[in-house]
Parts: C-alpha cells; sequence; structure tokens
C-alpha cells in the first residue's frame, strides 16, 4: 500500500511541475486602446478624405469585409475595387464623425474588437455601426474583419417591417 500511495504522492508533485509556467502578459490598456484610436483616427480620415491607399493600407490581404446589403460580403481585392469606385465618384460625399466607441482588447493587447457608431451625412435618421476585428501586427494595427449595419432604434422596427410589406 505504501508504495502506490507514494507513487501517487510523486505523480501529484510532479505533474503540475513538468507544466510550462505561462506568464501573464503584460501591457498598458490605456496605451494600447490610444494607440489602436490613432489607427482608427487615421483609418476615417483617410475615408473622409477619399485616400483609397492609406484606407487599403489599414486593411488585412486576408480581411473580410461586409456591407449593409445581405450580398455584401467582401475580399480585399473586390472591397478595394469597391472602394476605388466610391472614392473617384464625385457626387459621393465621405464625412464619417463617430460619435460612439466602444474597444475590447485581447488577454494580450494585440488585437481588439472595435464597435464604432456614427452617421451617414445623408442620414441623419438611422446610425450605422461598424464593428471590426484589429491585430497587431509589429507596431501597426490592421483590419481583418469590418461589418457595415444599419442600427434603427428599436421602437422603429414596427414602421420599418410594415414598410417593407
Amino acid at each position: 500500500m505504501k508504495p502506490i500511495f507514494y507513487t501517487i504522492l510523486l505523480a501529484v508533485i510532479l505533474i503540475p511541475s513538468c507544466q510550462p509556467a505561462s506568464k501573464p502578459v503584460s501591457f498598458d490598456p490605456v496605451a494600447v486602446k490610444e494607440d489602436l484610436t490613432k489607427t482608427l483616427d487615421k483609418m476615417y480620415l483617410a475615408y473622409n478624405n477619399r485616400d483609397i491607399q492609406t484606407f487599403l493600407s489599414l486593411m488585412a490581404e486576408d480581411g473580410l469585409f461586409c456591407g449593409t446589403d445581405p450580398k455584401n460580403i467582401w475580399d480585399k481585392s473586390s472591397y478595394s475595387t469597391l472602394m476605388t469606385i466610391m472614392f473617384s465618384d464625385q457626387s459621393f460625399s465621405p464625412n464619417i464623425s463617430v460619435s460612439q466607441r466602444e474597444i475590447h482588447l485581447d488577454k494580450d493587447g494585440n488585437s481588439a474588437i472595435v464597435m464604432d457608431q456614427f452617421f451617414f451625412e445623408w442620414n441623419k435618421r438611422i446610425p450605422v455601426r461598424h464593428i471590426a476585428h484589429f491585430v497587431r501586427t509589429g507596431d501597426q494595427w490592421i483590419c481583418n474583419f469590418l461589418s457595415t449595419t444599419y442600427v434603427p432604434n428599436d421602437e422603429d422596427m414596427g414602421k420599418i417591417f410594415n414598410a417593407l410589406k
């Protein structure tokens, strides 16, 4: 009985001590959010100024980009084509000013989910919400997912459903 007890005791002591020690990653969430906010501001400034090069430089090559229509699902190549056409249209008047932002960092501070809410210049009735995922590669934040949706107030949903009949 004693040999079994000592074997089990030895296993209980050795198994946890053989596990790799994972140190919690230490980062300053305020500084990381400030850094990401600079990238987000750069993205919207590029959008508002029709600066296609800067705007697309912040998008991942393997990203997924979704628009407001159920059929609007693009890879970077198709999204680049769409944005190039949109930015070259002189009747298009970009003027995004974010009114609400939430940034949720992952546990190591190298990726984040961002929710930005705003109104398009031509529509002040239904807010637009961007849900984006950013990853930090080196010292740069890159968007690898962006979804644009309209978010009507709950009390307006009945009117919208009736209008679609």
